[in-house]
């Protein structure tokens, strides 16, 4: 796909002269007395000389305003310095309305153009718009030379809970994971292709059974816990199943489980059992 940016202007001069001094564009061609086209963007600015109160377009009831108006689309223009970009477009003619802003992925401006159009000007610091996104989350199975990686995963994301109650023992951990690990029922979870957690999920009875799922402490809080989670309970309404898990009396992993919908079923003196009941069966 290809994009081009058309503008309506009123004063086709006038909007070249902005453009190139306030954004360093340059004028590449014109294509007929009322259309230029202007270079410097990764997608070419098509200026169209349009004048005020003629017809949008055949469905549009509002006729062309060059006073300040809204629009849903608009220009963001990504600067290297926005405090400097803000000077340099309010000398061209710009109008500043709200001052730079700082967010977690950079800066922005809000300013509108000689003609009403809204313009923004960003500027991105440290990881940018990737401050913002989910990382990258994998989730591939794993076999018996896994074990030890996977046990001492498990060891240090139950370690805390273990040493609060008196019961961090790694030689206990060993044995209960032993006693339920298969492999064809695990899997690793990764992160930006590092392993970083593990899940166990397999059939049990009339419903699906989760025997563990970690994560090592440096990527907890970070919600990929509850991604993961999400994940299963789609598989789990996928096929109309309820879902079975225990958790360590004393633990976060208790209010985890509660606030995605599973409910206590039977404790015992040291885990806690818990069931998310079937849903309606979703797809197909």
């Amino acid at each position: 796909m290809r994009l081009l940016i058309n503008i309506d202007v009123p004063d086709l001069e006038r909007a070249i002269g902005f453009y190139e001094q306030a954004f360093g564009l340059t004028l590449t061609r014109r294509l007929g007395p009322a259309v230029a086209e202007m270079s410097g963007a990764q997608a070419p600015i098509y200026l169209l000389e349009k004048a005020a109160g003629t017809p949008a377009a055949g469905a549009a009831r509002q006729p062309r305003d060059y006073a300040r108006h809204w629009t849903p689309v608009h220009l963001d223009v990504v600067v290297d310095d926005v405090d400097a970009a803000v000077t340099r477009a309010v000398a061209a003619g710009a109008r500043l309305e709200d001052p730079a802003a700082t967010h977690a992925w950079g800066r922005i401006a809000h300013l509108s153009d000689p003609f009403g159009h809204g313009i923004c000007l960003l500027q991105f610091l440290g990881r940018g718009y990737d401050e913002l996104a989910e990382p990258a989350l994998r989730y591939p199975a794993v076999s018996e030379a896994d074990f030890e990686d996977l046990l001492a995963l498990r060891i240090a994301a139950m370690r805390e809970s273990l040493e609060r109650l008196g019961r961090f023992d790694p030689e206990r951990a060993r044995s209960r994971l032993c006693a339920t690990f298969r492999p064809e029922y695990t899997w690793a979870i990764e992160l930006e292709g590092k392993r970083v957690g593990f899940y166990a999920l397999r059939p049990d009875g009339d419903g699906l059974r989760l025997d563990h799922l970690y994560l090592h402490p440096s990527s907890q809080a970070r919600g990929l816990g509850g991604r993961t989670l999400r994940r299963l309970l789609a598989q789990a309404d996928a096929q109309g199943l309820p879902l079975r898990v225990g958790a360590l009396r004393g633990s976060d992993s208790n209010r985890f489980y509660q606030r995605h919908g599973f409910v206590q079923i039977e404790e015992s003196e040291w885990d806690i059992e818990y069931l998310r009941p079937a849903q309606a069966k979703t797809g197909g």
